[in-house]
């Protein structure tokens, strides 16, 4: 039978099922991680050279149906970014609309206590 490992002391208070995910934080993989899109960014474009855009298969939204001379006109790249605008673009406003004041909860600050000596300090001349 394996020995189960010993947990290290900070470890703790981490949720089993978060233990499985404990491998995304080592930093190796954090900088590596660029490399992620990178190569989805190559994958797709390969795959828009393997398969090309056949106009007779266009959706309705597609700007080259409605008259745009440009074959490979990328709609789907403009919807995409719109959205992407647009969501950040109301972060700000959502931010104002849902937030809350800091003592929402009625969490206020306790107010300092000072207790004076009550013993009588004697000076000596």
């Amino acid at each position: 039978m394996a020995k189960k490992p010993q947990s290290k002391k900070q470890d703790d208070h981490i949720h089993p099922f978060a233990r499985k995910f404990l491998w995304l934080g080592d930093e190796k993989i954090i900088r590596g991680f660029i490399w992620v899109p990178i190569i989805g960014l190559i994958i797709t474009v390969m795959a828009g050279f393997i398969f090309p855009h056949d106009p007779k298969h266009a959706a309705p939204w597609d700007i080259w149906r409605v008259g745009f001379t440009w074959d490979s006109f990328p709609s789907w790249a403009l919807i995409g970014f719109c959205a992407y605008s647009f969501v950040v673009l109301s972060a700000e406003p959502l931010f104002r609309l849902l937030s809350r004041k800091e003592n929402y909860y009625g969490e206020e600050e306790v107010p300092e206590v000072i207790i004076e000596p009550t013993a009588e300090v004697h000076h000596h001349d």
